[in-house]
């Protein structure tokens, strides 16, 4: 009835298998859980190896890492049953009901739902950027999440039927960090499904240290100006790209793209979201000179 799919990539995944695991138990449901490391060769795989030994569940690592819209893919395409629950790796579920809210969703067809995300006001989270633009851009209560549903999509935490996610599937030419989430998202709505945000969130717990978000997202930006260069997406549907193509008609591309070095050392040293949404500008200014 649910298969319970979950990409990694040298991380421990053991804590959110059993925690899941324990919860699908209780409902007496017919389940699988599948859990593939996209060709890390992590020693934590070692730890990852335990999930072969709980009911109905499985760990598996790549030989080669096949990026990320790819190894979602792959893992619908190795379920089995009708309804799929895609979980990034380093999330953990807020309630102990959580499984048994989207078993609640199954009644309804043509409709894919988004359960949410929190961040942890931890002390060692609230000085790092990653939980900074987390809190900002995607903790987002219910209510918000609603009035824009394609915005607010995010692949850490969704319930899709098998039958739909074939129609849709990831865009397996983005192999960089970021923006699958975007193309899959409006590729749904294209298609004609729903996608119905309810309170079902789970904490992100894998926050990255200021330097290796930064990076992220300039990967993120490179995915951007890719998918703008196949006219994989309406720039309408993507502000950042709309700003870019204003500077660029104004002739002020390559002034704004000088700075993205600068504001990317600000976005670090000073944990600001603010510079990081400078630099992301700049950078893309950058990018679109360098890919002329």
């Amino acid at each position: 009835m649910l298969s319970v799919l979950i990409p990694t990539y040298n991380y421990n995944a053991f804590f959110l298998v059993k925690k899941i695991h324990q919860q699908l138990i209780l409902e007496n449901i017919t389940f699988e859980i599948i859990c593939l490391d996209d060709g890390s060769k992590s020693p934590l795989n070692v730890k990852n190896k335990e999930i072969n030994k709980l009911s109905f569940s499985s760990f598996k690592s790549l030989e080669h890492n096949i990026g990320r819209s790819a190894i979602r893919n792959l893992l619908a395409q190795k379920a089995t049953y009708d309804w799929l629950l895609f979980l990034d790796v380093d999330v953990i579920p807020v309630k102990s009901n959580f499984i048994k809210k989207y078993i609640n969703c199954f009644a309804k067809d043509k409709t894919v739902f988004c359960g949410g995300l929190l961040y942890e006001d931890k002390i060692e989270n609230v000085k790092l950027l990653r939980y900074k633009y987390g809190k900002k851009h995607e903790e987002i209560s219910v209510e918000k999440r609603i009035e824009n549903p394609d915005k607010y999509f995010f692949t850490s935490n969704f319930l899709i039927q098998k039958e739909a996610f074939n129609s849709v599937k990831f865009e397996e030419k983005l192999i960089l960090y970021g923006r699958e989430d975007l193309l899959f998202s409006l590729e749904l709505i294209n298609k004609e499904y729903n996608i119905e945000h309810i309170s079902n969130e789970v904490y992100h717990l894998g926050l990255d240290k200021n330097d290796l978000f930064v990076a992220k997202t300039k990967e993120a930006m490179e995915n951007l100006i890719f998918i703008d260069k196949q006219s994989l997406i309406d720039t309408t549907e993507m502000p950042l790209l709309g700003l870019v193509r204003k500077i660029s008609a104004v002739k002020m591309t390559r002034i704004v793209g000088m700075f993205h070095l600068f504001f990317e050392k600000l976005a670090i040293k000073k944990s600001s979201v603010f510079f990081l949404n400078c630099m992301k500008v700049s950078y893309m200014c950058h990018l679109k000179l360098k890919h002329e």
